[in-house]
């Protein structure tokens, strides 16, 4: 029987993703972080013109250290109310399958207080309702834990974000095919088919 070399790289390379993988999981990190975001009940934000001003601190009174703290990220999330129906948006308790927070805002060394951080709100952020997350990072480049500035049900203190529509129309079938499974990887078919 003979192997084919494009399967045994595509088999390589699934090996290669799945041990990069860290399995960290949201209900397992210390709520640690105190968060806040300067948009106020009812405001909508602009999307490439307005700002969101986020402070972020250590709990002074939880128990847990921050000794092995080293940096922070801190993201954009969706709101459930702006993830009901949409799968590219599902939560998931594995951050590594989580897509609740797409959207980088900041990262940098991790402080104990003091940390302020004025977001210019980027022009192509789709129109949502949001909140900020912020994660701590250890030196293995593993979340260890965060805070939000939400409650645990995301429902309070949420940031509505009009987006910036473009004003030139793709074609009606490029969203179609741009998004499909087999445009994303025709790459890898021509490979296997080249050799």
């Amino acid at each position: 029987m003979k192997v084919h070399p494009a399967a045994v790289l595509l088999l390589l390379s699934c090996f290669t993703i799945a041990s990069y993988a860290h399995n960290v999981h949201l209900s397992t990190l210390n709520q640690s972080l105190i968060v806040t975001a300067s948009a106020t009940p009812g405001q909508v934000s602009k999307a490439g013109s307005d700002t969101i001003t986020i402070t972020w601190a250590y709990n002074p009174n939880l128990t847990v250290s921050d000794a092995n703290y080293t940096t922070i990220e801190a993201k954009l999330c969706y709101a459930p109310v702006s993830q009901t129906g949409r799968d590219d948006r599902k939560t998931d308790d594995n951050l590594d399958l989580d897509k609740t927070c797409p959207f980088d805002i900041t990262d940098g060394p991790y402080k104990r207080s003091n940390n302020t951080f004025i977001w210019t709100i980027p022009r192509d952020t789709p129109s949502a309702t949001y909140f900020v997350r912020v994660y701590v990072i250890n030196a293995k480049n593993h979340e260890i834990a965060y805070g939000q500035n939400t409650d645990a049900s995301k429902a309070t203190n949420l940031i509505q974000i009009d987006g910036v529509v473009s004003e030139q129309k793709d074609s009606a079938a490029w969203p179609v095919i741009g998004n499909s499974f087999g445009y994303r990887y025709a790459w890898l078919f021509m490979l296997i088919l080249i050799l």
